[in-house]
């Protein structure tokens, strides 16, 4: 049986987005890969279908906890192992956790693997009906005034971002 093969590079702006307000606090999530992957389809057919194909399978199910945390957890459905390698405080508003992900994964007759790069953007703000609050101006402040509202948030699904979902938390 033919197969088509071919090099899979994800969009470079996110692939996979969530926002979740917790109380007086808006949370926005966004992951992105860097990188390729190897692509194989059986049977074959037209790299732009697979292209997208490709898309929905690596953002499929992927789910981020501990955001309270140093270390952010990221799973996904199709079984990529996440390794994260560093996290950085980004001011005024966010962590930013980067690592390495590695995709051995398969659906409907594609099959994507490889490691690619990854990029966790976390962001917390003030939600509108906190009033006046100023942004944190360090990263412990940072943990300080929204440390328990991440913590009380088991885990959050990833939806495959769109270009119009990805404004500022509300």
């Amino acid at each position: 049986m033919h197969a088509t093969a071919f090099r899979y590079r994800p969009p470079v702006s996110p692939v996979a987005a969530a926002t979740v307000e917790i109380g007086k606090v808006a949370i926005s999530l966004r992951l992105s890969f860097d990188g390729a992957l190897y692509a194989c389809r059986r049977p074959p057919g037209v790299v732009e279908r697979m292209e997208a194909e490709a898309l929905d399978l690596l953002s499929k199910g992927l789910f981020v906890s501990g955001i309270d945390t140093p270390v952010a957890t990221v799973t996904g459905e199709a079984g990529h192992r996440f390794v994260q390698e560093s996290a950085v405080f980004e001011p005024p508003d966010g962590w930013l956790y980067r690592g390495m992900c590695g995709v051995g994964a398969r659906r409907n007759g594609l099959s994507l693997t490889g490691i690619v790069g990854y990029r966790l953007e976390v962001r917390a703000r003030w939600a509108r009906r906190a009033g006046d609050c100023g942004p944190p101006e360090t990263a412990a402040e940072w943990c300080e005034l929204f440390g328990g509202q991440l913590a009380s948030i088991g885990g959050v699904v990833l939806r495959r971002a769109s270009v119009l979902s990805l404004g500022t938390p509300p």
